[in-house]
């Protein structure tokens, strides 16, 4: 394969991905459903008729590609639906076959005789064009393709071209991306209207994986992509903020942290290693998470820093009840101050402070309390500021 080849291919994949999820968007009847690479490249049935649309999509770079009367495009496509048909002859019954191409049908050709729009087209013109390509063309390469045509015309390529519409100068794969932007944009904020895309096609990708691993079709239908795009919409309210880091995305190591002051204040009050692992989780978690806020630009001026401020209030209120119940004269590291210092931890973790009110996941708060932690502001144990004032000095002797 050249390489001009590979890169069209590529693209021409995740066109029939990104353009399978238009249509969906751009459908009137709630009730579609899509599959993708079932059939065709892609399959779209409405429930209430049960009409089936089989749709080939041609992606071409810079306007390439041609719709004359002996396409490769067409002719490979037509082939592939004759042999389709050949399986099961009451598909013609109840299909409409679509070919969206980025290219332009010539004028008087095959193609543009197979329009959508009604005007223009003439399927038994389009027919006797093809017809004529079978018998008189010399291309060695569509031979088969042409005999194919020819043997079939009785019974099944007449009907099948009169169910064939083809669509050009259709959107390309830019383009289409931009088509479904304009139809997010109803339901969020201007500024988020990328961000809302981006998750939008991260879900509908995996969804196209999924299909295209499976033995089984798998269908998706109109209401879940709505369902999924108002959900993210609420996670872009004034509110709320956007949830996108999860168990599975994690490149954890337990290792990673061993040398900072987080685990060290943790160390300190003996907490079990399952209990160390989930709280080195949630440090990493709500880290990323953080960082990727403000990277995409969600928060609002200072707002961590004061979301910290009250997490420090909390924390300071239930510290003081908890010194309460130690001597701090006569301090030691006996195992209730340790028991304490759990306590303490597991009181904290039990709250629920919110960096936004419908922002509800747990792993934000309580990897923020870890971070403050790593950064000394907080702890655990009852005496963490002389027991571990050796590490800030190691800290200072580093940065020197």
């Amino acid at each position: 394969m050249s390489n001009h080849q590979a890169p069209e291919q590529m693209l021409g994949y995740i066109y029939q991905i990104r353009y399978a999820l238009y249509l969906l968007l751009q459908n009137d009847d709630p009730d579609a459903i899509i599959s993708i690479e079932k059939f065709d490249d892609i399959a779209l049935t409405t429930e209430d008729d049960n009409l089936n649309t089989y749709i080939q999509l041609k992606h071409h770079t810079k306007n390439h590609g041609s719709l004359t009367d002996s396409s490769t495009d067409v002719w490979r496509t037509l082939n592939a639906w004759i042999n389709e048909i050949k399986k099961d002859i009451s598909i013609l019954n109840n299909t409409k076959f679509l070919i969206i191409t980025t290219a332009k049908s010539p004028v008087d050709s095959a193609c543009s005789l197979l329009s959508d729009d009604m005007n223009s087209r003439n399927t038994e013109k389009a027919f006797e064009k093809l017809l004529y390509i079978c018998n008189n063309s010399d291309n060695k390469a569509h031979e088969f393709f042409y005999e194919n045509f020819k043997v079939q015309s009785d019974t099944i390529t007449k009907k099948l071209v009169e169910n064939i519409y083809i669509i050009d100068n259709a959107y390309n794969i830019v383009e289409s991306a931009n088509e479904i932007k304009k139809r997010l944009r109803y339901g969020c904020k201007e500024q988020h209207i990328s961000s809302v895309f981006e998750r939008l096609e991260g879900w509908w990708y995996n969804k196209s994986i999924e299909a295209l691993n499976s033995v089984d079709p798998v269908f998706i239908n109109a209401k879940q992509v709505t369902s999924y795009i108002v959900d993210l919409n609420q996670q872009y309210r004034d509110d709320n903020l956007p949830i996108d880091i999860y168990e599975d995305d994690l490149d954890f190591e337990n290792a990673k942290f061993i040398t900072q002051m987080f685990y060290e204040q943790l160390k300190l009050i003996g907490v079990s290693s399952r209990k160390l692992t989930i709280a080195l989780q949630d440090y990493y978690k709500a880290f990323r998470q953080r960082a990727n806020w403000v990277r995409n630009d969600l928060l609002y001026l200072n707002e961590l820093d004061s979301y910290e401020r009250r997490l420090i209030d909390e924390w300071e209120h239930c510290f003081i009840d908890m010194l309460d119940n130690i001597d701090m004269n006569n301090i030691s590291d006996d195992i209730d101050v340790k028991k304490l210092g759990r306590q303490l931890l597991n009181q904290i973790e039990s709250k629920d402070i919110r960096v936004r009110e419908r922002c509800s996941e747990p792993f934000i708060m309580r990897g923020s309390y870890h971070m403050l932690a790593d950064q000394f502001k907080i702890g655990w144990h009852a005496d963490f500021k002389n027991r571990l004032k050796y590490l800030l000095k190691e800290e200072d002797s580093r940065d020197e």
